[in-house]
């Protein structure tokens, strides 16, 4: 892409698979059973992308019982910090500059998403 073309607000399906491939790529260098792909949109559309290993189950645990005792953000914020893999992340995504806040606050909800849990499906008659 020239560098005079602005970047469209929407995310293409192409782009989306080559970022799916880089995360497929660190989680094997990282040896995760997954890494999370957190896109974020800069100046002129620019794509602010960040990495976020999946957690182990105790680390989901720990943010689950963090969840029922503080603020979710609050849990969510520490695991971004603990998951992020910097050295593969745009700086913004960890960087703690007040204008990059929009995108560590993007990254610490992806995260929130970690700790969907299954519900019993379970019913009696």
């Amino acid at each position: 892409m020239k560098k005079t073309e602005k970047l469209s607000p929407e995310i293409t399906d192409e782009e989306i698979t080559l970022y799916e491939q880089a995360a497929g790529v660190l989680a094997k260098k990282y040896n995760v059973a997954k890494v999370h792909v957190y896109i974020g949109l800069g100046e002129d559309n620019e794509r602010i992308v960040g990495y976020l290993k999946e957690p182990s189950y105790q680390q989901k645990l720990m943010a689950m019982g963090k969840l029922s005792t503080t603020d979710p953000f609050l849990a969510a914020e520490e695991m971004r910090g603990v998951l992020t893999i910097e050295e593969d992340s745009d700086e913004r995504t960890f960087s703690k500059s007040n204008s990059c806040d929009k995108y560590r606050i993007g990254m610490a909800t992806t995260c929130l998403t970690f700790l969907e849990v299954a519900a019993n499906a379970f019913k009696k008659k």
